[in-house]
């Protein structure tokens, strides 16, 4: 499995995919501002093209972040920043969902809502990702002994 710093380096990248994805959704709506789907066809259409960099993103936040929790659990490593992490990306693939359900349903009433709901998931992700970055300054206890105890241990040894 993948290294920490891999791993924490792929959610950022999947977070940085999913804000570009925001921003040419912005930049869209504001060139096509009469833009009004009218059939279910045109909404798919629209969903396929402009909020797809948003989906994709979405997707590689919910698997980067499952890879590192999955990798937190088989190397028994404690800590909550990741299943906060994971919770987050839940939380906003499922807003996501939710705002892609309301568009279908050619209705954007439910979108300011589900794209708050949606930055919350995300706001987890990024704060508790940030915090995993100070985990790896952090050297993991060896044995029945600590870091430190068994550092001090080998340089007493060495004056000897």
């Amino acid at each position: 499995m993948a290294h920490r710093r891999t791993l924490r380096g792929l959610i950022w990248a999947s977070l940085t995919l999913r804000l570009a994805g925001l921003v040419f959704d912005a930049f869209w709506h504001a060139e096509h501002s009469d833009f009004d789907a009218v059939t279910g066809n045109e909404m798919i259409e629209h969903l396929r093209t402009v909020h797809l960099p948003i989906y994709i993103g979405v997707f590689f936040v919910v698997v980067t972040t499952a890879l590192a929790l999955l990798r937190q659990i088989e190397r028994s490593e404690r800590g909550a920043a990741l299943p906060i992490a994971f919770a987050g990306a839940l939380i906003s693939a499922a807003a996501e969902s939710w705002h892609s359900y309301t568009h279908m349903q050619l209705s954007t009433h439910g979108g300011p809502l589900a794209a708050s709901v949606s930055f919350l998931g995300v706001a987890f992700i990024s704060l508790s990702t940030g915090y995993t970055r100070h985990m790896d300054f952090i050297p993991p206890p060896l044995g029945r002994m600590g870091y430190l105890a068994r550092r001090a241990r080998s340089s007493a040894a060495m004056r000897r």
